[in-house]
């Protein structure tokens, strides 16, 4: 093992305190392998996660506090990537846990195999329900980029949960600085597509079978619960950029399609079914209509509601998707007041 090899762990904070403050970020200072920095980012944190950060950083001198303007995570990750000093990059978030040699074993396969990027499988966790899945990849180092090109879809793309992620990959900081390789300025989902801009650009890539990273799915306190002006813009971007993606890299396969118009079709039914409602909506019943028929009119929703092949999906989801191309607001609310009643009227049953 060449502990003289530096690991940058990059770690965005907005309002976290409470995870920095219960776990105290025990699963990265106790890692088996010492060599690191970690760059705690609070990115305008409204509680007092600076303060949480300052005490850690009072526990550990391998950790480095930055604040800066609230930016969002990809914002986040970017100034860690301008600060960090380390041969290797990883981006952790602090809700998760990882195994206390997920490091250790990054930089042995990175170090031996010369490689630009690793991969490796998680669990993925949703206490809510008590349910842990495990996603696992098939073990195999790739040599060149046709390699990376002709598994990609199969064995990349196609994960259970996903694997759009960037804290289930060890990244070679020179090859990222190599390709001015930064995240994009939405404020969510910016993993798929800062990953996308690599996969053209590699040769060598290590890909685990091991897990070695605990992905907690909550049901509040992330991106996932928060109102968002600009959601719809976001997955629209999201959407464009892996159509950018898969013409640039010659991906000619109608899955790919199918995974990123069934991926904005997530996006419009987040965007109508949740954040237009969200309790911090500020707008009116009558705003709330327009701004569900913008949605409803734009090119890239028309197109994503055209390719969809309705009939695999449920039947909640072809009820929904009915309403959409009629463009019917008061369908849509009816079915979202029927069908959140019936999910509060499951719960309540469970219990």
């Amino acid at each position: 093992m060449n502990n003289t090899i530096k690991v940058s762990i990059i770690i965005g904070c907005y309002n976290v305190s409470k995870w920095l403050k219960d776990k105290s970020l025990s699963c990265i200072l106790n890692q088996s392998y010492k060599n690191i920095e970690i760059l705690l980012v609070n990115d305008g944190s409204t509680d007092d996660t600076l303060s949480a950060c300052n005490h850690l950083k009072g526990i550990d001198d391998r950790i480095i506090v930055i604040s800066k303007e609230n930016g969002g995570l990809g914002s986040a990750r970017n100034t860690g990537l301008d600060h960090a000093k380390g041969d290797y990059v990883w981006f952790y978030d602090v809700d998760d846990e990882v195994e206390l040699d997920i490091i250790e074993k990054n930089v042995l396969w990175m170090d031996q195999y010369k490689t630009d990027l690793n991969i490796f499988g998680y669990w993925c966790i949703t206490p809510l329900q008590n349910l842990t899945q495990e996603v696992s990849f098939n073990k195999r180092l790739i040599s060149n980029n046709q390699e990376l090109k002709s598994i990609f879809v199969d064995e990349l793309l196609l994960v259970p949960n996903g694997n759009g992620f960037a804290w289930n990959k060890f990244y070679r900081r020179s090859f990222l600085e190599d390709h001015h390789s930064r995240f994009g300025n939405q404020r969510i989902q910016q993993d798929e597509l800062f990953n996308a801009q690599l996969y053209p650009l590699l040769n060598r890539v290590f890909i685990s079978s091991e897990l070695l990273y605990h992905y907690y799915i909550y049901s509040s306190g992330n991106t996932r619960s928060h109102f968002i002006p600009d959601r719809y813009e976001i997955y629209i971007s999201i959407y464009k950029g892996l159509k950018d993606f898969s013409e640039k890299w010659g991906l000619n396969d109608k899955r790919l399609d199918d995974y990123i118009n069934n991926r904005l079709l997530a996006g419009i039914n987040s965007s109508i079914l949740f954040n237009t409602f969200h309790r911090d909506s500020p707008h009116s019943l009558k705003k709330k209509e327009e701004e569900i028929i913008n949605i409803l009119n734009k090119k890239e929703t028309i197109e994503c509601l055209n390719h969809i092949v309705i009939g695999k999906h449920s039947l909640e989801q072809k009820l929904y998707y009915k309403a959409y191309r009629k463009k019917s607001f008061i369908s849509i609310c009816l079915l979202r007041f029927i069908f959140n009643n019936l999910r509060t009227l499951k719960h309540v049953i469970i219990r």
